[in-house]
């Protein structure tokens, strides 16, 4: 049971769900810098989120990355401009088993790296007409947002996971037994293409009942904070922590939690990613109400709510999605009928 946080308004304690499948997860995305409730907090504390008017630090808040599976072609490096440097985080390429190289693009040499697969799970539950999807990720990396992909804040996707086509059977034929033909709504497939034609989905919009996803619980990241408050003090010595950065990193709220006040929604089905094999995937987005913030660069920052945010000691690292089952199974029943019409690369 999660201690640091309670269940929000899911109607079961999580202790009653019945875990009934495992499976490996293609890539998982959990795009913190979307929230303005995080930017927020790390402003009340006194952080130059995303940097200072000087621009001497330089602190995006972090991408949430992990790729484990999935890829028909060799998986390219990633390149500088799109990770956290690991000297932010105080580590070097060798401890987290990077490869670094230099790569030619546009007649320019650049730093990339080449990562390992970054090992990771879901565990797949029901109870009472839920679906619980629970994150054992074991591996990741963490990424900036670059300069094309401005304004996060206004994105409606937010968190997405993909699992190979190969188990959409198999979920189907374990969860759905019970469920498909329970309603008669008719519900329409929605297309969407993204990344400049390189993701091609299709979709139907399932009900949220809960979720709770911390920035916090990754290692990574509170490593990258402490790096990032030392950083602040070395050019304003007087902020009100650096007597106790350990502490203060200790008190930062970084856990989302449903809020029922926000319009969230899962859009669930098939995608083809260009490299990628076929994949289900599922997306957490949300559409509002609208909230405005203080900035550092900007007067007023505003984007889409994402979640409540609450305090978490990171001591029981629980990361889940639970979905409305009926309307699950219905989303993949639905979109797989349409798999054939996805781009063959």
């Amino acid at each position: 049971m999660l201690r640091c946080v309670p269940l929000s308004y899911i109607t079961t304690s999580l202790n009653s769900v019945k875990y009934v499948k495992r499976y490996p997860l293609d890539s998982l995305q959990i795009y913190f810098a979307s929230s303005l409730e995080l930017q927020q907090e790390f402003l009340s504390h006194g952080f130059y989120v995303p940097k200072d008017h000087d621009k001497k630090v330089v602190m995006p808040i972090p991408i949430i990355y992990a790729n484990f599976k999935g890829w028909v072609a060799s998986r390219q490096p990633i390149t500088i401009e799109r990770v956290i440097p690991l000297e932010w985080i105080g580590l070097i390429p060798e401890q987290l088993g990077w490869k670094e190289r230099e790569i030619w693009i546009r007649g320019k040499k650049r730093r990339a790296f080449d990562l390992p697969e970054e090992e990771m799970y879901v565990d797949i539950g029901i109870t009472s007409n839920v679906v619980v999807f629970n994150f054992d990720v074991k591996r990741y990396h963490l990424e900036r947002t670059s300069i094309r992909q401005v304004n996060p804040e206004k994105w409606s996707n937010w968190t997405m996971f993909y699992i190979s086509m190969e188990y959409l059977s198999d979920i189907v034929d374990t969860l759905c037994r019970n469920t498909i033909g329970m309603t008669s709504t008719t519900i329409n497939v929605v297309k969407e293409v993204q990344q400049g034609g390189k993701e091609v989905t299709y979709y139907t919009p399932v009900k949220v009942v809960d979720f709770s996803l911390c920035l916090g619980c990754f290692d990574l990241v509170l490593l990258y904070l402490k790096k990032k408050a030392e950083e602040h003090c070395y050019y304003y010595p007087l902020m009100h922590y650096c007597s106790n950065i350990e502490n203060e990193v200790k008190s930062l709220k970084l856990r989302l939690i449903y809020d029922q006040n926000i319009n969230t929604f899962a859009k669930v089905g098939i995608a083809k990613m260009m490299g990628k094999r076929p994949q289900m995937m599922v997306k957490l987005a949300s559409e509002g109400p609208i909230i405005k913030i203080k900035g550092v660069l900007k007067d007023v920052v505003e984007g889409k709510a994402r979640g409540k945010l609450v305090y978490c000691n990171h001591t029981v690292k629980r990361l889940y999605v639970a979905l409305d089952l009926t309307d699950f199974c219905k989303a993949l029943t639905l979109t797989r009928n349409y798999i054939n019409l996805l781009p063959s690369e």
